[in-house]
């Protein structure tokens, strides 16, 4: 995944030379969202892989006491221009997130109202849940260095990612408040019952013309 890969390599670029229990210890640290996912299996996957492409080099292997050998690492004048390229040309991109909740809300028609009512207020509480975490995470650490202090700093970088996290997320939980509130009265309608009748309609839709020509222009477009 290039996630990990630019993770990997933007580590090693700033520790280096640095071996991979490091590299995992300090994204451990960083408590970012998407950062605690990546396992040390992965890591160290990508060492290797990055190593195998020539984008790290291996600057030596060694044990200490009885414990097991810690290869090092260091990043290659590809490994650089590989990670300059990705950093920018992911900070331009402009990505749809991949949300799975946004795929299962197509067939909410399936849900009673009541239980889609429930669905969004209990998906709201979680949210709100996470964003009290974050935000005690964030009164907690500071954004300065103090030598003696591990644990407590956050860089202010990351700080303002976590800080949009929390606005995505309320952002998120205020939807599901509302939508939850729209269906309880009436306002949005969804259900079994209307499931089969959307169904012939949908499939009345996608024979016209114009969804026809909508769908064979799209597939024309160019890439």
């Amino acid at each position: 995944m290039w996630s990990t890969r630019l993770l990997v390599l933007g580590l090693v670029r700033w520790l280096g030379p640095v071996h991979g229990y490091l590299v995992r210890r300090e994204l451990d640290s960083w408590r970012m969202p998407g950062s605690s996912e990546i396992g040390a299996g992965s890591i160290y996957h990508a060492l290797k892989r990055l190593t195998a492409d020539g984008q790290l080099a291996v600057v030596a292997t060694e044990s200490v006491d009885d414990r097991p050998a810690r290869t090092t690492y260091r990043i290659t004048a590809k490994g650089e221009t590989e990670f300059q390229r990705t950093l920018r040309e992911k900070l331009w991109e402009v990505a749809a997130a991949e949300d799975p909740f946004a795929t299962a809300w197509a067939f909410a028609q399936v849900l009673t109202p009541a239980e889609n009512a429930a669905m969004l207020r209990h998906r709201a509480d979680e949210l709100y849940s996470r964003i009290d975490q974050v935000t005690a995470l964030l009164a907690a650490t500071t954004p300065e260095f103090v030598e003696g202090c591990e644990g407590e700093f956050v860089p202010a970088h990351a700080r303002a990612m976590m800080k949009r996290q929390t606005d995505l997320w309320n952002t998120d939980a205020e939807w599901c408040e509302a939508t939850a509130a729209r269906i309880e009265a009436g306002e949005l309608v969804v259900g079994p019952d209307l499931d089969a009748e959307h169904g012939a309609h949908w499939r009345e839709a996608i024979k016209g013309e114009r969804f026809i020509d909508a769908v064979t222009q799209w597939q024309s477009r160019p890439d």
